[in-house]
């Protein structure tokens, strides 16, 4: 055993059972973690459980082995200098991986919280606001990361945020649409004129289902079938009827017209029956009918109704017509018929005319 007298050898021998030893502290460590998760969650639907264990168990373990690394590394009867070197090696490896963790602890919070909490549940917020605190909240981490590392080389962050500030200034200025559409972006999530999935009318006169609201644009699914691409600044400078709001229920009117001397009495019971007869229309509301004109081509008359979903709109017009129409035929009820008289100035008189010549 006289090799063991060499303090070199002695140190290296040390720093071997410190890493041999570290390996297996972090294996256990690994396996008593992937444990306690199984045990706090159940045995039944280990989904978010397994994700999450797979996510924290493998930094976890290479953490712990890189701690007993940088204690063999001191024990080694190496150059200050290389030392140095060994130690930033090791450093950046735990930054990366702490890193590496948080994003995926982070992932799986958001995920969490996207499908099954109690704002998911309620009212969507979560799906909404989602997407963009996982992607903010990655950027931190990244931020985060990238401080420490050139805090640990000794680049004065300070000066670099003050460069880059300045750098800032320019792009923004160059960049100004992209960063008012981001911020009217935080806007529309933040102030919900609308949601995912609610039927919107712009101030052009398209209309269509939200599907999607991003950072820098609107993505509309108008009723022909086509995506229609917002920016969101034009959201929220120009007027947006929301179609889905406070209800489904939507207000139907159709205007029809019909000739001087007509009963409207009989014309309003015609209209009523009309609407109530409708399939699509909402039985808890009573039709309205309105005499709306009196003009030289008739009376205007406008029956109002409300149509149970805002879906079936285009339906219940239909519909509406069709029995208007029959019904104004069995009844006699005539539609106004336009005339137009046309008067022609008498001619002078023979003599009237010599006079003016």
């Amino acid at each position: 055993m006289r090799f063991l007298q060499d303090p070199r050898l002695s140190a290296v021998l040390e720093s071997a059972l410190i890493l041999l030893g570290s390996f297996v502290v972090a294996r256990l460590v690994s396996y008593t973690v992937a444990r306690v998760f199984l045990r706090l969650t159940g045995h039944g639907g280990l989904a978010r459980s397994d994700r999450l264990t797979v996510a924290l168990r493998r930094p976890i373990t290479y953490a712990l082995f890189m701690a007993g690394a940088w204690a063999a590394v001191h024990h080694l009867p190496i150059p200050p200098r290389a030392l140095d070197r060994l130690d930033d090696v090791l450093f950046v490896l735990g930054v990366l991986l702490a890193s590496l963790a948080l994003t995926r602890a982070w992932g799986l919070l958001m995920g969490w919280y996207e499908t099954e909490s109690r704002h998911a549940a309620q009212d969507g917020l979560a799906r909404e606001f989602g997407p963009l605190f996982g992607r903010l909240g990655v950027i931190l981490i990244v931020a985060l990361a990238v401080i420490a590392l050139l805090q640990h080389f000794g680049v004065n962050v300070a000066s670099l945020v003050v460069s880059l500030g300045v750098g800032s200034l320019a792009i923004g200025l160059a960049a100004q649409d992209t960063l008012s559409n981001m911020f009217a972006g935080f806007t529309l999530m933040a102030d919900r004129p609308f949601r995912v999935g609610d039927r919107i009318r712009l101030a052009s006169g398209e209309t269509g289902d939200v599907e999607e609201i991003g950072m820098r644009a609107t993505r509309i699914r108008t009723t022909d079938e086509t995506i229609l691409v917002v920016p969101n600044s034009a959201l929220i400078k120009e007027r947006v009827v929301n179609l889905s709001q406070p209800t489904r229920s939507l207000t139907t009117r159709v205007d029809v017209r019909v000739a001087h001397g007509t009963d409207l009495s009989a014309v309003r019971a015609i209209l009523v029956d009309a609407a109530r007869e409708c399939g699509f229309a909402d039985r808890d509301r009573e039709p309205v009918v309105l005499v709306t004109a009196l003009g030289d081509s008739g009376v205007g008359v406008q029956l109002v109704c409300w149509v149970r979903d805002y879906t079936e709109q285009g339906l219940a017009q239909s519909d509406v017509h069709e029995q208007i129409e029959r019904r104004f035929r069995e009844a006699g009820v005539r539609p106004p018929v336009s005339t137009h008289r046309i008067v022609l100035e008498a001619e002078a008189p023979p003599a009237r005319r010599a006079q003016e010549v």
